[in-house]
């Protein structure tokens, strides 16, 4: 029997809804750190990417070059989840939503890891 080809459609569907999930969750960890931390100025999350597609839209991508770049970036954001939770006393009411935070950022690597 020949073996079944992955199913990249539904791999790349599930990294896009936890890609989605983990922006929603960093909108309302920054809202809940500025009701806690208030600072002068307008803080704004406007830079972020907007995650606007789906897996049908999978052959006008250059997977090759996108999923690594993207696990690279995924990195970079756990390891400034990761100062944050050293960052000492202050944060420490905070645990649980930055524990989430963390929990959901692993699994989206995980998923982008397997995809690579």
């Amino acid at each position: 029997p020949r073996p079944q080809p992955a199913d990249t459609r539904g791999d790349l569907d599930s990294v896009i809804h936890l890609a989605k999930a983990l922006l929603g969750d960093t909108k309302a960890f920054l809202e809940l750190l500025k009701s806690r931390f208030p600072a002068e100025g307008e803080h704004k999350l406007d830079s972020l990417p907007v995650l606007a597609m789906s897996a049908l839209e999978l052959p006008n991508i250059q997977a090759s070059a996108l999923l690594p770049r993207l696990s690279s970036d995924l990195l970079r954001y756990q390891r400034l989840l990761e100062w944050l939770r050293r960052a000492g006393g202050a944060l420490r009411g905070l645990e649980p939503d930055l524990g989430a935070l963390r929990g959901r950022l692993e699994r989206l690597r995980g998923r982008l890891e397997h995809l690579v």
